[in-house]
């Protein structure tokens, strides 16, 4: 049995995604969704094998077919073509690469399903060309009549992405998991694990502990168990995209980005709270915007890598240096330190950045997932500013474009190093969220000072990415510009 060589390999990603899935991604092809800090085309084409790397065609528009057609016109009576839709999801990309792998020895045509497949493949690729004015009509996932004439693919089944249900299977969870943790699902239910067996206790007893009033906002846990050095529980699964998926999509317009922060931020207002005096909530904020910036920052420079870094920064603009930007933020506490004045506590979630919220649009509902976690009662008490800070430094400070790798970091004319993000419409929604931080009477300069020291202290967490700790040192850097220097212009579009 001799393999035929003659193979091309298209994904076909002509079609813009729609219906619910456009809510929560925008109006834009498949390939170009982000995934894991990757697109979708860019994560197909990293699980071929290097020759179907070689031979693949991404088709982005109907004009790209006469290319296409070209190419397989002038090859032999032994070319084949594979035909993936660009709505088709791999979950298991290693599936994909076996089943990828072994086309050379295919003798028969396949299609994953008998209607409407999203991977083909045609052993003859000139039946394709005999059906081209079919496919410039429409993509083959769209053709009515059955693929009888091939056989079924049974070791592959690819997830419609165009199906908000199998769509949001692939994405959940989009943010990846810290490497001590790990998340699984089925149909029903999400079980998280992790050797860091107290940090898994506290979340699970972070719901019974909460008051009654704020556990409507949280998925519940339950079946929580230890076991061989780790811990685990599970959670319902709800079939919502994550806040963080939109917000980079740029999916939110000003009609839905509003009530989703008009809900969150009413989250943030009913909060349960308990007075104390001003002293205990000063060495509180002391805790977490003071001492955690220095302790992280030691960790950092404590570290070969962070030192390297760090060395980088400084070489190209000494002002990023982590020990001068830590200096910079703590003269600038100080200054500022009467802002962070409380007379009471709230049961904070810990950490409600975009990825942990999940929000369905049409429906308005949210539920925040992962909490910082408490182990008794006392340890559900924070300062009223953290969880709004984090809230501020995925909606201002562009953490979860920097997370999923939407930044470049290059260098401006004089060879100062800048960050570069590709934002849509969201530069003209952050002044919603700014205009409604006043409505509720928070000043936005504590409330950037605070994100600032997010940005300083996550940087011994992501070593693992070099590029991104350059990306929050420079993001740490222009925040407190603009808290020193003056935040007039934003505040100013942020009016009613």
């Amino acid at each position: 049995m001799q393999p035929h060589q003659h193979i091309l390999i298209m994904v076909d990603d002509r079609e813009l995604a729609s219906g619910e899935v456009r809510g929560v991604v925008g109006a834009r092809r498949y390939g170009d969704i982000v995934f894991q800090r990757r697109t979708l085309i860019e994560r197909f084409r990293a699980s071929l094998p290097a020759w179907a790397a070689a031979r693949l065609v991404h088709v982005r528009s109907t004009e790209q077919l006469a290319a296409v057609r070209s190419t397989l016109e002038a090859s032999g009576d032994d070319a084949a073509v594979c035909l993936v839709a660009g709505r088709a999801g791999f979950a298991d990309t290693g599936q994909l690469s076996q089943v990828i792998e072994r086309l050379p020895y295919a003798h028969d045509s396949f299609s994953d399903r008998l209607y409407q497949p999203l991977l083909v493949f045609l052993r003859n690729a000139h039946w394709l060309v005999a059906h081209w004015p079919q496919l410039e009509a429409a993509p083959v996932h769209t053709w009515p009549s059955p693929w009888q004439q091939c056989q079924r693919l049974q070791t592959l089944r690819p997830l419609d992405l165009g199906r908000l249900q199998q769509f949001l299977t692939l994405t959940n969870g989009s943010t990846a998991s810290r490497h001590f943790n790990q998340v699984e699902a089925d149909d029903y239910f999400y079980t998280k694990s992790s050797n860091d067996v107290q940090k898994i206790r506290a979340e699970y007893a972070f719901h019974d502990l909460a008051p009654e009033a704020m556990r409507s906002w949280l998925v519940q846990p339950f079946d929580y168990r230890e076991q061989d050095g780790r811990a685990s529980y599970k959670m319902m699964r709800y079939y919502l995209a994550d806040a963080a998926l939109q917000w980079v999509h740029d999916a939110f317009e000003a009609d839905t980005f509003e009530p989703f922060l008009a809900r969150l931020l009413f989250f943030i207002a009913r909060r349960p709270r308990r007075a104390c005096t001003v002293a205990i909530a000063q060495a509180q904020a002391r805790a977490l915007f003071v001492d955690k910036v220095e302790q992280r920052a030691q960790a950092f420079l404590a570290h070969a890598e962070g030192r390297r870094i760090d060395a980088l920064a400084i070489a190209a603009t000494p002002a990023l240096g982590l020990a001068a930007q830590v200096q910079r933020y703590l003269r600038l506490y100080a200054q500022h330190e009467g802002d962070f004045s409380a007379d009471h506590q709230v049961v904070g979630h810990g950490d409600p950045c975009f990825s942990n919220i999940l929000y369905d649009q049409q429906r308005q509902l949210l539920k925040l997932i992962d909490p910082k976690g408490a182990l008794d009662e006392s340890a559900l008490w924070t300062h009223p500013l953290y969880d709004l800070c984090k809230i501020s430094h995925s909606v201002l400070g562009d953490y979860d474009f920097i997370n999923n790798g939407l930044y470049q970091v290059g260098f401006h004319d004089d060879n100062r190093l800048r960050l570069q993000l590709a934002l849509g419409r969201q530069s003209a929604l952050k002044p919603m969220f700014v205009h409604q931080l006043a409505h509720a009477g928070f000043q936005l300069r504590t409330v950037r000072l605070g994100e600032a020291s997010l940005f300083l202290s996550m940087l011994p967490l992501h070593l693992d990415h070099p590029n991104k700790v350059m990306a929050f040192l420079l993001k740490a850097h222009a925040i407190l510009d603009e808290v020193e220097f003056g935040m007039a212009d934003l505040q100013a579009k942020g009016q009613p």
